[in-house]
């Protein structure tokens, strides 16, 4: 990576919310303001940007950039939909990088949490965020399927993954023990659709999704994004599968 992409990669940080709810495992979805310039009337997570507050030293280690980035996570619930976290109760399960050449890039942690049903009152900031909903993982795969739901593919691989769980719980649990996966998605187009390719790919290495052999994509179109991963070919597990 050349300096001036290192220099405008900036490190961030989400959180996906669970709560058990009457209706079974609900997620937490907050709506950005459609007039921001980074993914503006995207439904996403409570995160951001890590500042130089959230930091707790000057130094560039992994166990530094993760604590601050659980702070940073904790923070940004707090301001964006008014839900108190703490630091400890955060298991990171993934880490995504924005493609190369992007205009704006950040290298962000996912983590996830479980908050009380009857603590899970949302505040919006009404600013940042313009709306908000609870929703089980099957109502907001329909919804984005249904062109009610604009989410980005991390958002929505992430819904993916705690999608068969039926608590909570039992989901946080899971994702414990899950080998948390890091990936830098390489962007390209095929036709009227956008391909963001996966390390395992064919075409990974050359930025070329027309390239035959594994596929480890998510396809991006007018009718949402969906996920392949075609198998043992790919030599990478699955980023759905919590096993």
């Amino acid at each position: 990576m050349s300096d001036k992409l290192a220099d405008r990669l900036r490190n961030a940080a989400t959180v996906l919310i669970m709560r058990q709810a009457q209706t079974g495992m609900e997620i937490l979805l907050l709506r950005r303001n459609a007039k921001l310039a980074f993914a503006g009337g995207a439904w996403v997570f409570p995160g951001g940007a890590v500042d130089q507050a959230d930091r707790e030293s000057d130094s560039a280690g992994p166990e530094d950039e993760l604590l601050s980035a659980r702070v940073a996570a904790v923070r940004e619930s707090a301001e964006e939909c008014g839900l108190a976290l703490d630091v400890e109760q955060l298991v990171h399960f993934s880490h995504w990088t924005t493609p190369e050449k992007s205009k704006r890039r950040f290298a962000t942690w996912f983590f996830a949490a479980v908050v009380a049903d009857t603590e899970s009152t949302v505040v919006i900031d009404d600013g940042e965020i313009h709306d908000f909903q609870w929703l089980t993982p099957a109502q907001a795969m329909a919804m984005h399927y249904a062109g009610e739901l604009n989410m980005m593919p991390p958002t929505y691989m992430s819904i993916k993954l705690v999608d068969q769980f039926s608590s909570a719980e039992k989901a946080l649990e899971s994702l414990r023990h899950f080998d948390a996966y890091w990936v830098t998605p390489r962007f390209t187009r095929d036709g009227e659709v956008d391909l963001l390719l996966y390390p395992g790919d064919a075409g990974y290495e050359a930025h070329n999704g027309a390239l035959a052999g594994p596929r480890h994509r998510c396809i991006v179109s007018d009718e949402g994004v969906r996920y392949i991963h075609s198998g043992e070919d790919v030599g990478i597990a699955a980023m759905d599968n919590p096993q």
